[in-house]
């Protein structure tokens, strides 16, 4: 019985274990999971102006007018020009269909051009957000979250991962009436970065009102996990 003992401790306690070399000794494998969370510090703005015209000139005025004041808007803001990404010019031609005719008909141009802002402090992201909109900018992406001490929190969670595999091998080993011995092997699996989508509550952007516009948006925390697969040798 003793010989099995091994095979039923590795069945019972892997999950989501990447191939690996085996030893041929008793062993057990093992995941463990750190998790930390924060609050982000930075968060990336994506914001369009979209004009259509018959006339393909006059849409694009337009729009790079209404481009240049959002641009010397951040910057009175006190953002940096390397954190203002401003896209290359977009031109569509449009066409409708027309049911007397049933054919496509051209039906003018839309011009878009569109700014990626970081915004290196996250205290900053509703007003800058509620006064793009309102130099002219109709659309409005998915704002980014980001952590800039990312790789700080990534090496507590990894931390945290070690511990929690140290954890998971004693308890599953003294149920078996093992004993776990020396680490035989570590998997630790490479996370990227999170995407910064944390947990957001936006409304509409009502009042021109400073402290409106502030309470109407609630950012909330980005986890920051880490994964380490490990294998330990059983004493007898």
């Amino acid at each position: 019985m003793k010989k099995l003992l091994p095979v039923l401790i590795a069945s019972a306690v892997t999950f989501q274990v990447h191939a690996q070399a085996l030893p041929d000794e008793p062993h057990m494998q093992v995941n463990g999971v750190g998790e930390v969370w924060a609050t982000p510090d930075q968060v990336t703005i994506n914001v369009s102006v979209n004009e259509q015209s018959m006339d393909v000139m006059q849409a694009k005025q337009v729009a790079d007018g209404k481009l240049a004041k959002m641009i010397a808007l951040l910057k009175e803001q006190g953002i940096a020009a390397k954190d203002i990404h401003a896209s290359q010019l977009n031109i569509h031609s449009k066409t409708r269909y027309n049911r007397d005719s049933q054919r496509n008909e051209f039906d003018g141009y839309e011009v878009s051009r569109s700014v990626n802002v970081i915004l290196r402090s996250v205290d900053k992201y509703a007003n800058v957000l509620q006064a793009l909109v309102q130099t002219g900018a109709n659309q409005v992406g998915q704002s980014q979250f980001g952590l800039s001490n990312y790789d700080e929190l990534y090496a507590k969670a990894r931390q945290l991962a070690f511990k929690d595999a140290k954890e998971n091998a004693s308890v599953y080993a003294q149920g078996f009436d093992a004993k776990v011995g020396k680490v035989y092997s570590i998997n630790a699996i490479q996370h990227q970065q999170p995407t910064p989508y944390p947990r957001v509550e936006m409304k509409m952007m009502a009042s021109d009102a400073a402290s409106s516009v502030q309470d109407a948006y609630n950012v909330g925390e980005i986890k920051v996990s880490a994964t380490v697969n490990a294998v330990f040798l059983l004493d007898n």
